[in-house]
């Protein structure tokens, strides 16, 4: 079956995206929803805001990653899988990655869902800049 990813610099459409993985063949759709958060553990106060930036070429690379995953967790191409990393500015409460799955039972979409998820966080080269609410500003998550 099909499947997006994308890098998006407007808000995430949860609605379309979970619309975009549902079916009448689909039993399941399992969906992971990433929002800024007001704290981090690598900041040292309340964190009002994020900018993320990203390799010029992540477009390709989340598209390559997802596909890996899908070949990994799904050889057999049954479930329908959109991804979408947002970047830019992001206040709390923002939507900053989405993945949704579709497919015919739970199994496959819980797992494929979290390998999605997973294997974004660990390999995608986006950087974040966390915002904190006196002013301050630290760059977090530099290991990619």
């Amino acid at each position: 079956m099909a499947h997006t990813a994308w890098i998006a610099t407007d808000p995430i459409d949860l609605t379309a995206m979970l619309a975009s993985v549902s079916g009448p063949s689909h039993g399941a759709v399992a969906s992971f929803v990433g929002q800024v958060r007001d704290h981090d553990p690598e900041a040292t106060g309340e964190v009002v805001a994020l900018r993320y930036t990203c390799h010029p070429d992540a477009q390709r690379f989340i598209e390559e990653i997802v596909s890996a995953t899908i070949v990994r967790h799904d050889p057999q191409g049954l479930a329908e899988v959109q991804a979408t990393h947002r970047v830019g500015d992001l206040d709390v409460g923002d939507l900053a990655l989405v993945v949704t799955v579709g497919s015919a039972h739970r199994g496959l979409a819980f797992t494929l869902c979290r390998a999605v998820v997973e294997a974004v966080k660990h390999e995608l080269p986006v950087w974040k800049q966390q915002f904190e609410a006196d002013g301050s500003h630290a760059w977090s998550g530099l290991s990619c």
